[in-house]
């Protein structure tokens, strides 16, 4: 037993479990304000509110159970994986009501426990598999838990201290994975918009004026075709195996391609000597798969180059005589104008149905070389950026797994026998994981900083001209600039001034906040050597020093011009559009917030120029 842990029941701190009922729903248009949850709004520790559906009117006086803050949800009834997954509930939301199949706990009164504490450890390896081996029912499509066996659940409590600790800690790691998955989702977003405006020529990149013809798939391919199913019932599916072996090739089937993702480790693979019998369907080069057949109709692949496989049925494939065709095909066929075209030739029925011959028959708009190798070049640096980002979200979610072990079977201790609480980068750092801390503790961090270095009895130091370094030192270290927005004094972040760094510095005595009638001016706090002590070992101090560098005698008014032309052109870059002086102008004067900017004396063309040389100058390095 670890010390000062104690060994109890589920039931010790949860008093009953209240499920709602299952009430008559209808789609988005129903006219009504209120909703039951779905089963699937459960997953993994998170509730997901937008799997929601509006209750009929007629429903309305059945309903019973809506949210309720610091309480857990259990889905009591499930597929076998799902069955007994939890999500904490951070807010009432008295307009969204329970289903039958999802429990709502009614804790003690008179005991303390942490509710997103025990939401962490229901939600863990350990417990999930608890959970579901103690699930019953005939169907192995269905299966249901009863509340004598989940309040029958064996718990190791630690102290109502430690148990706040852990959840904090686990809480900071779920904050950067949300912030990281908001910043993948806005790549994609600005990824779509650029196929949207590059592929149909409404935006054109610098250079390029020539017209664009309209070229058929067909044409511009050696081969369009299909595993047929007369050869896969008499030779292909009598040969395969299931075993990778060194003399055979992987069956590329629907479900093991999305995009330019392939899943080689595949159900099935063919000899080499049988696959060669079939040389049109070896994919041996850069090319592109359709899903033909099935819901997946519209997944678009696009082949690597590296790879040898054989394609598997229901997929058409297109192997270009040349591989930049493939490349700029594959991006226009995953654009909403490419889509469309596959929608406008499926056949409906019991199961959806693309052809070969559609294929071939496929148009795009297909302007001249160098133009088809940039506009593909651009799309495929987007492509990389947000694979990189993906790759790092796993790297995250895996550290979150690890901690989740550690701290929640005591293996890693938050406070020692004492019940005193020990430095967070201590206790981590004993089983080499980095310290757990958010964006919105870096940014506090980071602000006293700014203000240890900026600071001058002088010259008052405003929150603009904060707001600005912050900008530009999130810019120099390549993170995150999505909480910035277009505002009158933008770049501007109201979630670092309000519910971010901000507010957490002053909490924390990092800082102190003056008001008067001429604003509101930051000066150093009494706990400021704390903040500098994280910047020394987090290695950002060096930041710090950059800024100082860079802006030391920098006023607001040319900072302010400084972050808003590097934003302005960070958001072309995105689109491939050319940065100069007019894109930079029209793009603000296209923003409300921004647009009154140009009315500024030191936003005037020269000063425009100046900025976009300087910004190119410390951030294109």
């Amino acid at each position: 037993m670890k010390n000062q842990w104690i060994r109890g029941y589920l039931r010790d701190v949860i008093d009953s479990l209240v499920a709602g009922v299952s009430v008559n729903s209808g789609e988005q248009d129903v006219l009504t304000n209120l909703f039951i949850i779905k089963t699937s709004a459960i997953s993994k520790g998170k509730l997901n509110l937008s799997e929601k559906k509006p209750v009929l009117p007629q429903e309305i006086a059945r309903l019973k159970c809506s949210l309720r803050q610091e309480t857990i949800l259990i889905s009591r009834m499930n597929t076998p994986e799902l069955v007994g997954e939890c999500a904490y509930v951070a807010y009432d939301n008295p307009r969204i009501y329970l289903p039958d199949r999802i429990w709502q706990t009614n804790f003690r009164k008179d005991v303390d426990v942490s509710v997103k504490w025990l939401n962490y450890l229901l939600s863990s390896k350990k417990y999930r598999s608890l959970i579901q081996n103690c699930a019953t029912g005939t169907s192995n499509s269905m299966k249901n838990i009863s509340k004598e066996q989940l309040l029958g659940l064996e718990i190791l409590y630690p102290s109502f201290h430690e148990q706040t600790a852990i959840a904090e800690v686990l809480s900071d790691v779920d904050s950067l994975i949300s912030s990281l998955q908001k910043l993948i989702e806005k790549k994609k977003a600005i990824k779509q918009g650029a196929m949207r405006e590059l592929l149909t020529g409404k935006k054109r990149l610098l250079g390029f004026d020539d017209g664009w013809e309209s070229r058929k798939v067909g044409d511009l391919c050696s081969i369009v075709t299909k595993q047929t199913g007369f050869d896969y019932t008499s030779i292909i599916k009598p040969s395969l195996i299931e075993q990778p072996q060194s003399n055979a090739y992987p069956m590329i089937q629907t479900k093991n391609f999305e995009g330019r993702k392939f899943e080689f480790n595949t159900d099935y693979y063919i000899p080499v000597n049988i696959a060669k019998e079939f040389e049109k369907i070896v994919l041996d080069k850069v090319c592109l798969l359709f899903s033909i057949v099935g819901a997946s109709v519209g997944n678009i692949g696009l082949f690597p180059e590296d790879r040898v496989a054989f394609c598997g049925g229901a997929i058409g494939v297109a192997k270009f005589y040349h591989d930049i065709d493939a490349i700029y095909a594959y991006y226009y066929f995953l654009s909403e104008s490419g889509q469309q075209q596959i929608r406008n030739v499926t056949k409906g029925g019991a199961q959806a149905t693309v052809t070969v011959e559609d294929i071939r028959d496929f148009t795009m708009p297909y302007p001249k070389l160098k133009e088809r190798e940039t506009i593909a070049q651009v799309l495929s640096d987007m492509d990389s950026e947000i694979e990189q980002l993906e790759k790092k979200l796993v790297k995250y979610q895996q550290i979150k797994q690890g901690m989740m072990q550690e701290l929640l079977t005591g293996r890693i201790r938050l406070v020692d026998p004492d019940s005193k609480e020990k430095p967070k980068t201590q206790a981590v750092q004993e089983k080499q994981l980095k310290p757990a801390h958010n964006q919105h503790f870096d940014d506090a961090v980071m602000i006293a900083g700014i203000v240890d270095a900026f600071y001058s009895e002088k010259y008052p130091l405003g929150r603009k001209k904060v707001q600005k370094l912050l900008y530009l030192v999130r810019r120099k270290e390549q993170a995150d600039t999505s909480a910035f927005h277009k505002k009158a004094a933008g770049p501007y972040a109201d979630e670092v001034r309000y519910k971010g760094g901000e507010p957490i510095a002053q909490k924390n005595q990092y800082i102190q906040v003056k008001r008067s009638d001429k604003g509101s001016s930051f000066e150093k706090g009494a706990k400021m050597q704390q903040a500098l002590t994280y910047l020394q070992d987090w290695k950002k101090q060096v930041d710090i020093d950059w800024l100082v560098s860079q802006f030391q005698y920098t006023g607001v008014n040319e900072l302010e011009l400084l972050a808003t032309v590097d934003m302005a052109m960070c958001d072309l870059y995105m689109v491939g559009k050319e940065v100069s002086v007019t894109s930079i102008k029209n793009l603000i004067r296209s923003s409300k917030e921004w647009q009154d900017k140009l009315k500024k004396t030191y936003f005037k063309d020269a000063d425009i120029q100046r900025a976009i040389k300087r910004c190119q100058e410390i951030f294109e390095k």
